[in-house]
């Protein structure tokens, strides 16, 4: 009986491992940088795609279009939070054009491993006439979501997906607080 038991614990220990490992869908929409009356002209374009988490790979595959000059690199950068920029490293394969893909996989670092359910990772794409450390366009990595049209009613935070970032900010603000109990 004590080796079935084992065995039933070890089995469950795998497919518990398993589930765990399971590679965890992220999205990013890109837009452009913070505007000044400079930079109004030049960092402007769209963009989203699709970001999957296996184990410490980050796979990246977007498109992008609307660039006033050529795309010239793309990174994964960490901000300090959500829609803070911070330091950029990880490179990514950019089409040097004003509209195409963005492509790459990045192992990420034990930094960036906390930073992404805190929702500090982002992606940010250069371009000849807004280039860094500003950029053209950011789209921090969130967890994937629905997305809707203009003007369909939807119920819940879904226009707010840094609320399903487990570790971020804003997520600890949609739990009930201490004083709201005593109310």
């Amino acid at each position: 009986m004590l080796m079935y038991r084992m065995a039933v614990a070890a089995g469950l220990t795998f497919f518990a491992g398993q589930a765990m490992a399971a590679p965890q869908a992220y999205m990013v929409n890109l837009g452009p940088v913070a505007r000044t009356n400079v930079t109004k002209a030049l960092a402007v374009g769209r963009g989203s795609g699709d970001v999957m988490l296996d184990g410490n790979k980050l796979t990246i595959n977007a498109k992008f279009s609307g660039l006033a000059s050529p795309a010239t690199d793309a990174h994964v950068c960490a901000g300090v939070g959500i829609g803070t920029p911070g330091p950029c490293d990880s490179e990514l394969s950019v089409t040097k054009a004003s509209e195409g893909t963005l492509t790459g996989t990045v192992t990420l670092n034990a930094r960036q491993m906390a930073a992404l359910p805190a929702g500090r990772l982002y992606i940010q794409i250069n371009s000849q006439k807004a280039p860094a450390p500003d950029g053209n366009l950011w789209g921090w990595i969130l967890a994937a979501h629905e997305e809707v049209g203009q003007d369909v009613p939807q119920q819940g935070h879904w226009f707010l997906p840094q609320y399903d970032m487990p570790k971020s900010v804003e997520h600890g603000s949609t739990h009930e607080l201490k004083s709201d109990k005593n109310s």
